[in-house]
């Protein structure tokens, strides 16, 4: 507990800074982010006309500069993206986010621990409880008191059908030689049980502070991600309720908390080095 409250005390001391200076900070007060609802099947493909027909809202996004690896060391000093577009639909049975951020370089083919790949992630509390949620940098608490927030991670460089050629739980390629040591050759690793495999570019995991980030045994979360004229548009969608008990759920008439995270590959932005925003309301119609 006194490790959050640390935490939060930097936090609120950079945020200070950031009013007095020039540096771009999350918006502390939270915005509404909107699950509109549909009738029919909701467009997985993030270039589908049906997603420039919903509204949307724009998202601050500032550095993450709580836990290392912090981005005061990327070649920029800061990280990249201080903004992303949002939109969200669900149909009662399914529930889809669009992100839209710019990126002038597709980070996307990764062949060493060296390179670095653009991604995206959503975050959600696990619990509904209003009285006590996690921090919106990767939870708090820990095992003595476990604040835990379930994140959708996509990464560019599983794009493609390289899903299957990268072992789960590896962070880059390369990692998890045991499986496949030439994978952009196309060999494809031993996969695991049908249940425990990626649905696609993104993975389902969870933490309950920084440094605890696990890899879901149910992988539930399937996704797309589309580069083109420097800008990403990047889709997430998934069941509103599922069996994992792991799993933020969602009903309808319902309102949840939703944080984002982007990494420009270009900037050489890995792990903590990121941009972030904090809470913001989602309501599910």
């Amino acid at each position: 507990m006194f490790k959050f409250k640390r935490a939060l005390l930097i936090a609120l001391i950079f945020s200070l800074f950031c009013m007095l200076g020039d540096i771009q900070v999350a918006n502390s007060q939270g915005l509404m982010v909107t699950s509109k609802a549909v009738k029919g099947n909701i467009p997985a493909d993030p270039r589908s006309p049906a997603w420039d027909k919903v509204e949307g809202i724009t998202i601050p996004m500032s550095s993450q500069i709580i836990a290392n690896p912090r981005a005061f060391a990327l070649p920029k000093g800061k990280s990249s993206v201080r903004q992303v577009a949002v939109k969200s639909l669900n149909n009662g049975k399914e529930i889809a986010f669009l992100l839209e951020w710019d990126d002038m370089t597709e980070n996307s083919i990764v062949d060493n621990t060296s390179t670095y790949r653009d991604a995206a992630a959503l975050n959600f509390p696990v619990s509904d409880s209003e009285k006590d949620i996690p921090y919106f940098g990767m939870g708090h608490g820990g095992n003595d008191d476990p604040h835990t927030v379930n994140i959708w991670q996509w990464k560019a460089d599983l794009e493609a059908g390289r899903d299957r050629v990268v072992p789960l739980g590896a962070s880059y390629p390369g990692e998890g030689l045991k499986y496949s040591i030439d994978w952009y050759q196309g060999q494809i690793y031993n996969l695991p049980p049908k249940e425990k495999q990626r649905k696609g570019p993104v993975e389902d995991l969870n933490a309950t502070g920084f440094g605890t980030l696990t890899l879901q045994d149910s992988q539930d979360i399937m996704g797309k991600g589309v580069w083109s004229g420097g800008k990403w548009r990047v889709i997430f969608y998934r069941p509103m309720v599922t069996k994992d008990k792991d799993d933020t759920q969602f009903k309808k008439g319902t309102t949840k908390h939703v944080a984002f995270a982007i990494w420009d590959g270009s900037n050489l932005e890995k792990d903590g080095q990121k941009s972030i925003s904090t809470w913001h309301e989602l309501k599910v119609e």
